[in-house]
């Protein structure tokens, strides 16, 4: 913020503190105390889908307790819609490829079966064959037998009709041998219906094994069409779940003006801090006020934040030539990071003199860079600033040294906080620092 003395001696006293202190922060240009304001509710946010599999690559590192914050957009509500009609896609192929699985399963499974009936049927079939051989050979013996011996076909069914034949020894072969002849015709007859029987089961299964082959036939020649596409519809779903995952990070978390990556960059900065320094107690909502009123969360001037935490142009304040208020800071970068080789201005989210960045920079998302147009990191620079010029930043008057030491201004101060204990209560996630 500007500083706003009320007099010459005023505006040099301010002026030495803020080169002695080290001060992070000037205004960018427009810029004005003021205090929190109420945010309206948004509409009701797209249902929160389960977590994806870490494994997955291209997700947004998202701390994982912010999972269940809620968040809205336009843009999140259409990545939801893709993200659920990818899923029912690959949901659908992978139903077809698992049905196809399991009907050559199954098929295969009767295959078996019918290969074992028809072996069996088969076998049989020959067994069979082969008595009914040894029994056309009995009859046709027995029948030149009876021929040879000149049998009575009449006395022979007379004396089988007769219930006590007075019979001689004659009569009594031809009767033995019309018996013996009748049980052979009646074998013979059993025989061939059951040849028949195994015959018909066996042809019954070869036809059977006919078409299962057919359909096992068919089914690799759609798997391979199934897998294709399952996969296909896998790396769909997997890309509409990042881009979901991304439209997620970049939306607005309800009750508030700021996106989650945003509220992401906040709780990681007072997470790293918390247990680096712990009696330091700074919070997340006391780093997003400082946020909120140095560079609108990284969106000043439409500026955008990116998922990783990037702005999306650099956002940098008015020289600090002593005009407009303003200290005299003469350039300490040769322009690196304000493109101004003649004074130094505020860069970044959290507006940092370039001399000062030199002092605290960090590297607040761990991709090895460090960044004042990251929010990440000039959040983690910010928390470890205030945590050198006070502690106790749980509470107002540990805050309210801190904050001044950032910008010494005192509307300055009582803006920034009162947004920063706003956000405390717009927002309930697990804190850090506790």
């Amino acid at each position: 913020m500007r500083l706003r003395p009320t007099s010459p001696l005023r505006r040099a006293i301010a002026a030495c503190a803020l080169v002695a202190a080290g001060n992070l922060v000037l205004p960018l240009e427009g810029a004005r105390a003021e205090g929190p304001t109420t945010v309206a509710e948004p509409a009701a946010a797209a249902a929160r889908l389960a977590a994806p599999s870490p494994d997955l690559p291209g997700l947004p590192a998202v701390s994982l307790d912010l999972a269940a914050v809620p968040v809205d957009s336009p843009a999140f509500r259409r990545a939801t819609t893709r993200y659920r009609r990818a899923d029912a896609d690959h949901t659908a192929a992978r139903g077809r490829r698992v049905d196809l699985d399991r009907t050559a399963t199954e098929l295969r499974a009767q295959v078996a079966e019918l290969e074992a009936t028809r072996v069996a049927a088969e076998a049989r079939a020959r067994g069979l064959t082969t008595r009914l051989s040894s029994v056309e050979a009995a009859i046709q013996e027995l029948a030149v037998r009876s021929f040879v011996a000149g049998g009575d076909a009449e006395r022979l069914n007379t004396a089988l009709a007769s219930e006590t034949p007075a019979i001689n020894e004659v009569a009594r072969r031809d009767v033995l041998g019309g018996v013996s002849m009748q049980v052979l015709l009646t074998e013979r007859a059993s025989y061939r219906a059951r040849i028949d029987e195994a015959i018909a089961r066996a042809t019954e299964a070869r036809d059977a094994l006919a078409a299962a082959d057919a359909a096992l036939e068919r089914i690799a020649a759609e798997h391979s069409g199934a897998i294709s596409g399952e996969q296909a519809a896998g790396g769909q779903v997997a890309a509409a779940r990042v881009a979901y995952e991304d439209a997620r990070v970049l939306a607005t978390v309800d009750g508030v003006e700021f996106p989650l990556v945003a509220l992401d960059a906040y709780y990681r900065a007072a997470a790293t801090v918390a247990a680096e320094r712990p009696t330091c107690a700074v919070r997340w909502w006391g780093l997003a006020g400082i946020s909120r009123v140095e560079g609108r969360h990284g969106t000043y001037g439409g500026t955008t934040l990116d998922t990783n935490g990037d702005t999306s142009r650099r956002i940098i304040g008015i020289p600090l030539d002593g005009a407009r208020e303003t200290a005299v800071v003469g350039d300490s970068d040769g322009g690196a990071y304000d493109g101004d080789a003649t004074f130094d201005r505020a860069v970044g989210p959290m507006q940092f003199i370039p001399q000062t960045w030199s002092r605290f920079r960090a590297d607040g998302n761990g991709d090895g860079t460090m960044s004042p147009f990251n929010l990440y990191d000039a959040t983690l620079a910010a928390a470890t600033y205030l945590c050198t010029v006070s502690g106790g930043l749980d509470a107002d008057p540990g805050l309210r040294a801190a904050y001044f030491a950032y910008n010494h201004s005192v509307p300055y101060v009582d803006s920034v906080l009162g947004f920063a204990r706003f956000y405390e209560q717009a927002v309930d996630i697990p804190d850090p620092a506790r």
